[in-house]
């Protein structure tokens, strides 16, 4: 008789199936082809490793229990043997008990007994966390240890750099994490029946698909789900919206109180297959914009970690900005000037600089969700006194084309979304796709401009190439601001 393969479920795992027992199975049973990290994901993991790696640093000496990934039993090993031998202090402590394994990110031993830390690189605590500490705390009281405190160090937004000794706050999870270890016991018994069952688990789709990450097999569990919009809906129920809820444009993109307006013009072009447009709507909305007209468009980085003085945990910092700029209505040609820091130092006096002198006293500033901008900018006057009126006084000059696509404007190509990404290519071609870029989303241009920033792309080509694809980038987004709002001047 042919003996069952005891499969080990680290905690990652675990969550996996939280989330849906299909994924897990998935993972394990039908592993997909490993893609290569994208660049913006990479910078994720990287920065929890930074984030980690000050914990220990603030928590103080301890022992680190390091070596080969793979070598789960010696790295539960030599936990034990640091336990066996008196320490009080264990990093990265590993267990593996009852074919469940896992990494707590520190181990602290005091004189009430041992204290799980766990660190998470959110601002708060979240519920995944509560029942992520759940599984710890299973696990590592089944390996003989009784915890007596259970806490979640976060980040704290609200710590200035360079005062790291307020970088982390420390919130105890105890009580909700031993009222959850009840459950949570339950769901790791289905689970393991789950994995050792060889055939699929069935599973409708749903919200969990996209919560609290989105699954990778999604695409093969939604391949019978047409590919539409709410608006391609006879009607529209809370039960569809649960059930669709990833294919369907989400409230939030909406003006609160106008998502029944949006919804009933959007049904009547997605059935016409035309575009609604609301000439008087547009017209009336254009009429208050001066010339010239500047374009603008900020990118940041907004590290977990800060790296310039006054700064804090996430705070956006404009390292590059693109503006085109249109002089009058019979102008057929456009300036354009640009700014992008590419050293290791803080780029904001000398954004601000170049700002300033380009974008002059006079004209509306576009912005595409100028809500944005304007926060960058007055994160800026909070930040340089001596420019604060100036800065502030750009405020009262942005113009914003998104409410108007909002109220005014709706095209099946759409689909649901009025981010510039969606609206341009859809009204003005393929053109102002960002395929064919390197860099063609804000995460990875921030991860780009991490390298270049930070001195990690060393080399001069690779530097050089970075710089270059930012540039297009940027470039890129006020250039498609310039040609939908031309669309929208020619609507007569």
């Amino acid at each position: 008789m042919t003996k069952t393969r005891n499969i080990v479920l680290s905690k990652s795992k675990l969550m996996l199936g939280f989330q849906c027992e299909k994924l897990l199975w998935l993972t394990l049973n039908k592993p997909l082809d490993r893609e290569e990290t994208s660049a913006a994901t990479q910078m994720q993991f990287d920065e929890g490793n930074e984030v980690g790696e000050l914990a220990r640093k603030l928590e103080g000496p301890g022992d680190l229990i390091e070596g080969e990934y793979w070598d789960l039993a010696g790295a539960a090993k030599k936990t034990q043997e640091l336990i066996a031998n008196g320490s009080k202090l264990i990093y990265e402590a590993a267990f593996l008990k009852d074919d469940l394994y896992f990494r707590a990110d520190i181990l602290k031993k005091t004189k009430s007994g041992w204290h799980l830390i766990e660190v998470k690189k959110a601002t708060e605590v979240k519920e995944s966390y509560i029942q992520d500490c759940a599984i710890q705390t299973l696990v590592i009281e089944a390996s003989g240890i009784k915890l007596t405190k259970i806490f979640l160090r976060h980040i704290n937004n609200n710590m200035v750099f360079p005062n790291f000794v307020d970088f982390f706050s420390t919130e105890d999870i105890t009580e909700e994490v031993r009222t959850e270890m009840v459950q949570t016991k339950k769901a790791i018994a289905e689970l393991k029946k789950v994995v050792k069952d060889k055939k699929e688990p069935k599973k409708s789709i749903g919200s969990h698909c996209d919560s609290p990450y989105e699954c990778p097999y999604k695409e093969n569990c939604w391949k019978k789900v047409p590919d539409f919009s709410i608006f391609d809906l006879p009607s529209f129920t809370s039960k569809k919206w649960d059930h669709y809820e990833s294919k369907l444009i989400k409230i939030s993109d909406l003006n609160p109180g106008n998502y029944k307006n949006v919804t009933k013009r959007a049904i009547e072009a997605t059935q016409n297959k035309k575009t609604y447009i609301d000439k008087k709507g547009i017209q009336e909305e254009l009429k208050d914009w001066k010339w010239p007209l500047y374009f603008f468009d900020f990118e940041t980085i907004n590290p977990a970690i800060p790296k310039f003085q006054g700064t804090s945990p996430y705070v956006q910092i404009p390292f590059q900005f693109s503006c085109h700029v249109w002089k009058d209505a019979k102008s057929k040609t456009l300036d354009h000037f640009e700014f992008l820091h590419t050293e290791n130092s803080d780029p904001r006096n000398s954004l601000i600089a170049s700002m300033l002198k380009n974008l002059g006293k006079k004209g509306s500033i576009v912005a595409y969700n100028q809500t944005f901008e304007i926060g960058v900018i007055k994160k800026l006057a909070e930040f340089d006194k001596k420019n604060k009126a100036d800065l502030l006084a750009l405020i009262d000059r942005f113009v914003d084309p998104l409410p108007i696509f909002r109220n005014y404007v709706y095209d099946p190509e759409f689909r649901g979304s009025f981010s510039i990404k969606a609206v341009a290519p859809a009204l003005i071609g393929d053109k102002l796709s960002y395929d064919n870029l390197d860099i063609g989303d804000g995460g990875t241009a921030q991860s780009m401009a991490s390298l270049l920033m930070f001195n990690l792309a060393k080399d001069d080509q690779s530097r050089k190439k970075i710089i270059d694809d930012l540039l297009k980038y940027c470039h890129q987004d006020t250039l498609a601001m310039v040609e939908i709002v031309k669309w929208l001047m020619r609507i007569k």
